[in-house]
């Protein structure tokens, strides 16, 4: 491997080397940045102050790529650590599900993100961040239009 970095011990050619294996974390991250998020897309960028929305845009590719690696890592993390309670609501409602208590970890609502493209079956790899962002995208638009129906049935903003 090429390196611009001194090399002169094992360590520093490991500390070289986990720096390397972090590349591919980095690589995602923009994956989901330029095709997740649009962040190159001209309708995403305001023609004055463009900079304003890029703060808000990593934070939700950071989420993506959070609810995906968790998901995977942290099966049985608590829901409520992934997801807001409208969100929890909204995921209940919409699931295929007959069963009237929620699950207890946080992996069956990460995988109900993926249920409209990912099968699940045994021998298939967990859900990878195109499917999270593309179930991430759904789940906010029901959301938003969960918190509406909401607003109109009580008069009050729900969030």
């Amino acid at each position: 491997m090429l390196t611009t970095c001194d090399v002169s011990s094992p360590e520093q050619a490991q500390q070289i080397l986990r720096w390397y294996c972090l590349r591919w974390r980095i690589e995602d991250w923009h994956r989901v940045l330029k095709s997740g998020c649009n962040i190159e897309n001209s309708n995403t960028k305001p023609p004055r102050d463009s900079n304003a929305r890029l703060p808000s845009i990593w934070v939700i590719a950071w989420r993506i790529m959070l609810l995906t690696l968790l998901g995977r890592e942290c099966p049985q993390l608590a829901a409520e650590v992934l997801f807001s309670d409208l969100e929890i609501q909204v995921l209940i409602a919409s699931s295929k599900k007959t069963e009237p208590t929620p699950p207890a970890g946080g992996k069956p609502y990460v995988g109900s993100l993926n249920s409209r493209g990912y099968l699940g079956r045994t021998k298939d790899r967990p859900p990878g961040h195109q499917l999270m962002w593309q179930g991430y995208t759904c789940l906010q638009m029901m959301c938003a239009g969960f918190a509406l129906a909401l607003q109109s049935q009580d008069g009050n903003s729900y969030g």
